[in-house]
């Protein structure tokens, strides 16, 4: 089942150079997500197709406040680190690929 990560950075700009590193990064380790990017305003209206939100470092002084709104609907949030793209990329495949673990040891799939 394909799920959907969000990268949010203040206007959407940033965002998108991110989300195709890490859509590339989850595509070559054979993870089924897909990866967009959203500006921080559009976060609410889309916040039913989402399953997590990877938040950009230049947002941290916002990111609590984000996460606490995300969190009424039980979408996960992460800041991700500063840094350089590939760094920063890899992160965000890294926090994919822990939701996938979790997801399948709740379903009782522990080797998935």
């Amino acid at each position: 089942m394909t799920r959907t990560a969000a990268i949010v950075c203040g206007a959407g700009v940033s965002s998108t150079f991110l989300a195709r590193a890490v859509r590339t990064l989850a595509t070559e380790r054979g993870l089924d997500w897909r990866i967009e990017p959203l500006a921080e305003d559009q976060v609410p209206t889309r916040i039913d197709e989402l399953s997590i939100v990877l938040v950009g470092h230049h947002l941290a002084d916002r990111f609590e406040a984000l996460q606490r709104a995300l969190a009424l609907s039980g979408v996960p949030a992460a800041l991700l680190p500063e840094g350089d793209p590939v760094t920063t990329a890899e992160h965000g495949v890294a926090l994919l690929l822990a939701l996938d673990s979790a997801r399948t040891v709740s379903e009782g799939h522990p080797h998935g």
